[in-house]
């Protein structure tokens, strides 16, 4: 009897026991389960609030771009096209008057003329260049009147950068300097050496022929000569430009030297005023001529920018 009881004493131990530890283990789970609950909740709070500051950052951006007097409207405006390709830029064209030294001291009326004109853009293809010089000369004191009249004609087809190949052909009268008239010929290489919106350098070198009549003399002349010829261009943002070509023809008993330099002031888009200076070398002049000549004048000028 008494292990009978003893048995049931201790199952009921043993089942009490057994309850408290599921009642425990119940009590955690539970614990646990809503602490679990508790930190999804605090991340979807944080994650909310987030989520309406970063729309409120929204808002305020695009009352911003939106609003005409919070922000400059010139911002979201395409920039102005470029203007199309103008193949004549750099032409000019001037007339007026000044002096002439040398041989005779004479006051001078003159036109000159500088053309441009590259069919493409780009540093590859053809370029084409004229220029002219018109002075009429008045010697002092005698009033005589005398024409000086030099043509150049340029062609040249750049393969790159740097490198073409050019031919010229240029006439002077100038019977002040002692010449009915001066034809050269030309062909040979040109180098670009540099060219941008700024300024530009290119040389021409080449072999070719002259023919001249003396005026003293009359006597008629051909021979074989070289040409090395420098040509520079400045340009100050189309207010102030400078051109400039030295020209250098040696034969064999004789070496000329020419130099014609501008520089214009622009007054507006397409008129300035400008100087015009030429001088003229010669190393073996006609008897009685002065070995140079200089030429100065004040023009109007008409420029292509």
């Amino acid at each position: 009897m008494s292990k009978k009881l003893l048995f049931i004493a201790a199952s009921s131990a043993f089942c009490s026991c057994h309850y408290c530890l599921a009642a425990e283990l119940s009590t955690i789970a539970t614990e646990s389960s809503l602490s679990l609950a508790d930190q999804y909740h605090q991340l979807a709070d944080q994650y909310a609030q987030k989520s309406s500051y970063y729309n409120s950052i929204a808002v305020l951006y695009e009352s911003q771009i939106l609003s005409p007097n919070s922000v400059n409207a010139s911002i979201f405006i395409e920039s102005s096209p470029k203007p199309p390709y103008n193949p004549w830029l750099g032409s000019q064209f001037g007339f007026g008057a000044g002096s002439a030294n040398g041989d005779t001291n004479s006051s001078s009326i003159n036109g000159s003329a500088i053309v441009n004109y590259k069919p493409e853009s780009g540093v590859v293809g053809w370029q084409f260049n004229t220029i002219g010089q018109y002075d009429n000369l008045q010697t002092s004191g005698s009033g005589s009147n005398k024409n000086r009249l030099y043509l150049q004609q340029n062609a040249a087809y750049m393969y790159n950068k740097y490198s073409g190949i050019f031919a010229q052909a240029s006439y002077l009268n100038d019977a002040n300097d002692g010449y009915y008239y001066v034809w050269n010929e030309n062909m040979g290489y040109k180098l670009q050496i540099f060219n941008n919106e700024l300024m530009g350098l290119q040389l021409s070198l080449g072999p070719g022929l002259q023919q001249r009549q003396v005026v003293s003399t009359n006597v008629a002349s051909t021979q074989p000569q070289w040409l090395t010829q420098a040509t520079y261009n400045l340009n100050l943002n189309n207010i102030l430009t400078f051109y400039e070509q030295l020209q250098n023809t040696a034969t064999q008993n004789n070496t000329t030297t020419y130099s014609i330099s501008t520089l214009n002031l622009q007054i507006n888009k397409n008129f300035g005023i400008g100087i015009n200076y030429q001088l003229t070398y010669n190393s073996n002049p006609p008897a009685g001529n002065a070995a140079t000549n200089a030429i100065s004048s004040l023009n109007m000028v008409y420029g292509i920018n």
